[in-house]
Order: structure tokens, then C-alpha cells, then sequence
């Protein structure tokens, strides 16, 4: 829905239930009162007799509840108001002349809501039914392609469908709202009786004292007024995540307010806007926020004339960029190079106004930036800036501009955008989110991409919220531009790689994509990712997997973060194989998914890390031995934070059930040094393939798995063990422990293979082999450790 009404440009729901909001029975009973009260004329007998049949024609019969006192209301007109007997009579066919125009209105508008849901639902069941096909992965790529047109002309039938729909409303409400504004105006223009207004529930007119209200507040709040800009601001805040979504419309006040800071903002300069806030001191989010609901396309509220003192009238605007202040949809539109010396790479002494823009944005709350126009415009502004100055076929002196002039606004614009989710989800998904994504992470920021990085990180905590559906497609689009450009941010111009000169933007990245690592590997994950980047995993070459890995490890923190996550999902899964062993279930002794999805993740982050790293020696930045020194830290860092997370929260593998931390902790140092392997002593790092895993080292490492599960293994050799767990050769050696190879590897695969057998019961015998699929499937992915490099 947020998706279709965006690329629809409005929201036909939202128009309709503005509609709706207004009492058609109310008026009709109020003009009863008004006819009964007065003494009509043959003519004007007929013309409300007329009316009140149009009323019962259009009436749908919902009228709710009735808060108007007819008989005090009558008395009131003709009392504090001082309408006169003679006018009762125009006034009740006028009000009947109201009832019948709304009534008519919504009914037209319900019809043809009702006609696009039927259509939309039509439209829905073809897109399943071509999902379903597509998911099922038996057509041939010719069917799948076309199927993939059909997709596409499907979803901009359902645009196209919903725009018709949007146009049709629109016009309705503003052919009546024509009308209806011609008859409330004479009624209270000629018969001087304001009354009509409250059976239209705030629709297009609230109280006029509360309208009154509203005037005065917002323009002492923007003359300075901290308590007036506080009374506003508590308008704004009652406004709820469902009606910033579109699902409920705006209350009386809030609609006034929100009309009132339209128009009264509409012809401030940003000199004035920026004065006006920075006097309202804690207050100030008072501009911003209604910056962002103003240009709202989910709302609807009512236009106040742009004049002095004028009160809101009955036509309703939908929110977008054209109700923002003028001069801030100059800044957000003219053409940006007027503002600079393209020459020299500086801005002119008059400025840019975008940065006065973009700190008052800044100073809004989060919450607001839902969809909003103002943060699409502001993100496609900085698109243009980088489009033109950022990238390799700009000049030098564009570059320098770039550096010198855009690059610390065109960084703010990011970090006050960023909230809004859906805006930088578009961003990334669209059309030109690849250039997008191409000249964000190839810049040298000045910042080290400290405010890119807010492009970025927020998927880590929407992975699993209501904004799951945007975020998981929002890092798969990151992931594969990633994956797919490994090389050129590896090897950046001057020989750098990305995590050296923008390490906040790639400890960003890492943040965003960690909770995806299973996706990105192709070990399960999280459905809203979609499929691993990846097409073919089976031989484990996996292209992009490496990339993104490899780039991810460029910088330290961001592998200990990336690699960590990586890290703890394989020390889970690989511990819930070993509880499989210790509960002797059957089928443990063969090939395992768990054991499959662990070495993957492994031989990932070992080849990620070894590409990093091997690219800082080719940048000409580390020895071979510093190389080596940082690949085996990266590592060790990696594994242990993986460790100290999983030590303290349970994990959990859903095929196999909950993991206890208990189990982990120990499972993490069970088996970290198999996972970190030894310290380099004088290894060349420069394109030395990575080490194999042996049959030794899967049986050790499968066997500490079920010692640190709580089962007890009968017959490790006591010299073997170290700490609670078989150490390793080298282990033992340092502890004076001189053991045979051979012996110690047969003599591990002896003892694995009676743990195995455990769970064998009436089947006969069978090999035990899950060491050798353990073995190949880590080897198979370390073989290539990066395959982009051919």
C-alpha cells in the first residue's frame, strides 16, 4: 500500500475517508429544525422539499451519532447570532442544499473505492498465481523471463488502476467542495449563521474558535513564542503512526494546525524559517516536523488562503514537496551550480540554501519522516550533486569540488534523510540505486562516511520489525552491489581500500547487513532478503558472497562485527549437530545441514578476511608478515565476539530447536582454535591459497562440539585433553605432550565414530562419514578464495 500510493503520486483512500468524515444527516436534520422554525413560501417549500429528495437519494444511512441540539442550535441562530425570522427559511434550504452535495459526494467516492479494491483484488490473485509459478522453479528461463514481463506490466496495471481511482475522488471532492463552499458562505455571509460547519466534523471546516486558536498560535510560535510553539507541538505529537500512514485521518486540531503552519510558512524566506526556529530553542522541531507532515503524501488537510489572518477553508490538499514553503522548494529544485564557483571548487558568498534546509530538517524528530516529499526531494538533490561531481568520469576540478564544497553537505542531507526508511529504500532499490550505491562508496569522505553510514546501518534493527518487507530489499541491494564490485572497492584510486578511507561508512554497511549474513551465505536467513546473491552455491566458488565478505573486512571494526555475526551463526549451528550426536538421533553420521551451513559461513569469513587483507599488501600499505598479523587479529576478534554474544543470550536454530547459552560458552572455546587456527610465523601472504581442513581437525573439532554439549565421549586418551577439551598437536606439544599424528587422528576418528554408532540403532551399519562432508564442504569454499580476481 505505502509502495503503490508513492508511485501513484496520492492516496485515493485517504480522500475518500476525508469524505466520509462528514455527517450528511446531521445538516439535513439541523435544516429541518431551521424549516420547521421559519415560515416558507410555496417556492421555497418546493426548492427544500427538492433538496431534502436529493439528501434521502444519496443518503447511505450511516449517520452515528447526532451532536447537535436542533432546538438550541435554531435558538442560538436566532439569539447570539441575530439571524433574522425571515432569513430561516433560505438557511434551511441551504443546509438541506449541504446534506444532499455531501451525501452525493460520498456516495460517488465510496463507488469508486469500491470499484478499484475489486479491481486491485483481480489484479492481486494474477500477481499470486505468477509468484507462485515463478517460486516453483520448474519453468524454463524463456517461460520465467516472460513471466517476469507479465510481473511488471501486472504491478503498473494495479499504478495505473490506483491513479485513475486518486483522479476520479479528487475531482469529485472538488467539484463538491465547490459547491459546498458557495453554500456555507452564503449561509454565513447572508444569513450570518456558521452552524453547518460542525456536522462536518473537521472535514473542511473546524470550529471557528478553535480555527482562531490555531491562527494565532502558529504565528506567535513563529514570531518567537516558546509557549505558543509549545501548544503547537502538541498538536503535531498527537498525531499517530497510523495517521501519519494514511490509516485514519487527522483530527479537527491537528488539521488546523497543520493548514495553519502550511500557509503561514508558505512565503518565509529560509533566512526567516532559520531565524524562526533557532528562537524557539527546544521547541525548535516545531519547523521540521511540519516540514515533513505538510509534505506527507498519506495526509490530507484543509488550505488556508495565503493571507494574513486567513482560517482555514473547506478545500482539502493532499501533503507533497508543493505544500512545503516556497523558498525551500527553491532550494530543494533550482538548479545547485548556481550556488558555486565550478572553477575553483567553492561555494559563493551568498551560500547554499540546502545547508540552512538540511540543519532545520535535522533538528526534526525521526518519527515524522515517514514517505515524505521533502526527504525525497532533499535525497535526489544530493543525488544530482553527486552525479555531477563524484564518479570516475568527472574532471579533476569537478572532483575537487566534490571534496572541497558538496561533500560535507551532500553528508548532512544523508544523516537527515536517513529516518525516513522508505525514501532511502526507494533510493537503493530503484532504477539508478547501483550509481547511487557507486558513488556513495568509491567517495573519500570527509567525515570517513560517517553520515553515508546512516544510509545503511538501520536495516540491523528493522530486520525484524514492521519495516522488515523494505529493509530486507533495501540490503539485498546493497549486498549486491557489493558483491559485484569487490574489485574496484578493494583497490580504490591511490591504492586504498574503502575500509581505510571510509571505515563509519563500511562499519555501517556491516552493521545493516549482519543480520542477513545467512542470506548472503545461502544457509537459510530471513524471507524478506529474497534469494542469496549467489545463484549457484554448490561447488562454493560464491562470487558475491566472497565480495561482500572481503569488503566488509577492510576494515577492522567492521569485521569483527560482520565476521562475528557470521561466526555465531555457524558455532550455532555447528552446536546443534553436536546435541543431535549427544541425544544419538539417528542420520548424525551422514551429511548434515548444520555441519553444510557452518563451514560455509567459516570458509566465507576466512576467504573475506584473506582478500581484505591481501589487498592491503597489493595497496602497498602492509607487509606480508604485518598482513598476516592483522588477517589472524581480524580473525581472532571476530570469533571472539561471536563467542561472548552467544555466551550470554540463548541462540536459536529453528529445525532443531532452542541451543541454552550454556552450551555455546563452552561450544565457543570448545573449539575457537580450530575456528582462528594458529598464529602466523613468517607466512607470505600475497596469493598463498588458504589452508585445508583436515579429517583430523573436523573429527576434533565434532568431538569438543559434544564434550561442550554436556555429553560425556568414553575413551579420549588423558594426555589429549587440555582444559576440558582435545587439544590440538601443536597444543599438546607446547604442553610437552608428544603424540603421533596418525595415531592421533585415527584414534579421534575411532572415537567418533562409536559416538556415531550410538544413534545407529536397528539400521545396518553404514559408514560414518559427516568429518568428510565437513572437510569437502570447507575446503570446496576456501579452494577459490576469490574468484572475481581471475
Amino acid at each position: 500500500m505505502p509502495s503503490l500510493v508513492n508511485e501513484t503520486g496520492g492516496n485515493p483512500w485517504a480522500v475518500n475517508r476525508s469524505l466520509q468524515r462528514g455527517q450528511p444527516a446531521h445538516i439535513s436534520l439541523l435544516g429541518k429544525a431551521f424549516h420547521d422554525a421559519g415560515q416558507l413560501t410555496g417556492e421555497a417549500e418546493t426548492a427544500f422539499s427538492e433538496a431534502l429528495r436529493r439528501f434521502e437519494a444519496a443518503w447511505n444511512h450511516e449517520a452515528g451519532g447526532h451532536p447537535i441540539n436542533d432546538a438550541a442550535e435554531v435558538q442560538r441562530a436566532t439569539g447570539a447570532l441575530g439571524v433574522q425570522a425571515a432569513q430561516l427559511p433560505q438557511i434551511a434550504i441551504d443546509l438541506e442544499r449541504v446534506a444532499a452535495v455531501l451525501a452525493e459526494a460520498q456516495r460517488a467516492a465510496a463507488g469508486q473505492i469500491q470499484v478499484l479494491e475489486r479491481q486491485l483484488e483481480a489484479v492481486d490473485s494474477d500477481l499470486g498465481q505468477a509468484h507462485t509459478l515463478l517460486d516453483s522453479h520448474q519453468l524454463s528461463m524463456a517461460y520465467e523471463t516472460a513471466l517476469d514481463d507479465i510481473l511488471g506490466d501486472l504491478e503498473q496495471d494495479a499504478i495505473n488502476k490506483t491513479a485513475a481511482a486518486l483522479r476520479q475522488v479528487e475531482q469529485i471532492r472538488e467539484m463538491y467542495s465547490e459547491l459546498l463552499n458557495r453554500l456555507m458562505t452564503r449561509m454565513r455571509v447572508q444569513g450570518g449563521y456558521d452552524g453547518a460547519g460542525i456536522a462536518l466534523d473537521g472535514l473542511w471546516s473546524n470550529s471557528p474558535a478553535s480555527s482562531r486558536q490555531a491562527e494565532r498560535d502558529v504565528h506567535s510560535a513563529l514570531a518567537g513564542d516558546k509557549s505558543a510553539a509549545s501548544r503547537v507541538n502538541s498538536v503535531l505529537n498527537s498525531i499517530t503512526a497510523d495517521q501519519r500512514a494514511g490509516k485514519a485521518p487527522l483530527t479537527p486540531d491537528q488539521a488546523s494546525v497543520l493548514s495553519q503552519l502550511q500557509a503561514q510558512q508558505h512565503g518565509m524566506s529560509i533566512e526567516e524559517l532559520s531565524t524562526a526556529e533557532q528562537r524557539l530553542g527546544d521547541q525548535r522541531d516545531m519547523v521540521a516536523n511540519s516540514w515533513q507532515l505538510m509534505s506527507n503524501p498519506a495526509l490530507t488537510f484543509p488550505r488556508t488562503d495565503l493571507e494574513p489572518g486567513a482560517l482555514q477553508g473547506i478545500y482539502m490538499v493532499n501533503g507533497s514537496e508543493a505544500q512545503l514553503p516556497e523558498s525551500v522548494m527553491q532550494a530543494l529544485t533550482a538548479p545547485w551550480s548556481q550556488y558555486y564557483d565550478l572553477v575553483v571548487g567553492q561555494l559563493l558568498a551568498a551560500g547554499d540554501p540546502m545547508k540552512a534546509v538540511t540543519d532545520i530538517v535535522r533538528h526534526g524528530r525521526p518519527s515524522f519522516q515517514t514517505n515524505t516529499g521533502l526527504d525525497r526531494q532533499m535525497l535526489a538533490r544530493a543525488s544530482a550533486m553527486m552525479d555531477a561531481t563524484f564518479g570516475e568520469s568527472v574532471t579533476p576540478a569537478q572532483a575537487r569540488l566534490g571534496a572541497l564544497a558538496f561533500d560535507p553537505l551532500v553528508a548532512n542531507i544523508f544523516a537527515a534523510v536517513s529516518p525516513d526508511h522508505q525514501v532511502v529504500h526507494d533510493r537503493l532499490t530503484g532504477e539508478s540505486g547501483p550509481v547511487f550505491l557507486d558513488h556513495v562508496a568509491r567517495h573519500f569522505w570527509g567525515d570517513h562516511g560517517k553520515g553515508a553510514a546512516t544510509l545503511f546501518d538501520w536495516t540491523e534493527h528493522a530486520a525484524r520489525g514492521p519495516e522488515a518487507g523494505i529493509a530486507g530489499q533495501a540490503a539485498r541491494a546493497l549486498s549486491m552491489y557489493i558483491g559485484a564490485n569487490e574489485a574496484p572497492l578493494l583497490h580504490l584510486p591511490g591504492d586504498h581500500t574503502v575500509g581505510e578511507v571510509n571505515p563509519d561508512l563500511v562499519r555501517g554497511m556491516a552493521h545493516g547487513l549482519a543480520p542477513y549474513v545467512n542470506n548472503i551465505a545461502g544457509t537459510g536467513g530471513l524471507a524478506e532478503f529474497g534469494e542469496a546473491p549467489d545463484g549457484s552455491r554448490e561447488g562454493g566458488v560464491m562470487p558475491l558472497a566472497k565480495g561482500i565478505f572481503s569488503v566488509l573486512s577492510t576494515d577492522e571494526a567492521s569485521a569483527q562485527y560482520f565476521d562475528g555475526a557470521a561466526d555465531r551463526e555457524a558455532i550455532i549451528a555447528e552446536g546443534a549437530y553436536a546435541q543431535e550426536v549427544a541425544k544419538h538421533e539417528p542420520g548424525t553420521g551422514m551429511h548434515n545441514a548444520n555441519l553444510h551451513h557452518a563451514m560455509t559461513l567459516r570458509g566465507l569469513v576466512n576467504s573475506g578476511l584473506h582478500n581484505a587483507l591481501q589487498a592491503d599488501t597489493e595497496n602497498k600499505h602492509l607487509t606480508d608478515e604485518a598482513a598476516a598479523t592483522a588477517e589472524y587479529t581480524r580473525r581472532k576478534l571476530a570469533y571472539e565476539l561471536a563467542a561472548k554474544a552467544l555466551s550470554s543470550a540463548a541462540g536459536f536454530v529453528p529445525t532443531v530447536g532452542s541451543v541454552s547459552s550454556a552450551v555455546l560458552g563452552f561450544l565457543g572455546t570448545a573449539i575457537e582454535n580450530d575456528y582462528i587456527g594458529p598464529a602466523p610465523s613468517g607466512v607470505t601472504l600475497t596469493d598463498h591459497a588458504l589452508p585445508n581442513m583436515s579429517i583430523g581437525q573436523a573429527d576434533r573439532e565434532i568431538l569438543n562440539a559434544v564434550i561442550a554439549s554436556g555429553q560425556r565421549v568414553e575413551g579420549i586418551p588423558p594426555q589429549y585433553m587440555v582444559e576440558g577439551r582435545i587439544g590440538t598437536p601443536d597444543e599438546l606439544a607446547r604442553g610437552h605432550v608428544q603424540v603421533d599424528l596418525g595415531e592421533y587422528e585415527q584414534t579421534l576418528n575411532r572415537l567418533l565414530t562409536a559416538e556415531l554408532r550410538q544413534g545407529q540403532g536397528a539400521v545396518p551399519a553404514q559408514p560414518f562419514v559427516p568429518d568428510l562432508y565437513m572437510v569437502d564442504r570447507y575446503n570446496a569454499v576456501v579452494k577459490d578464495p576469490n574468484p572475481q580476481k581471475r
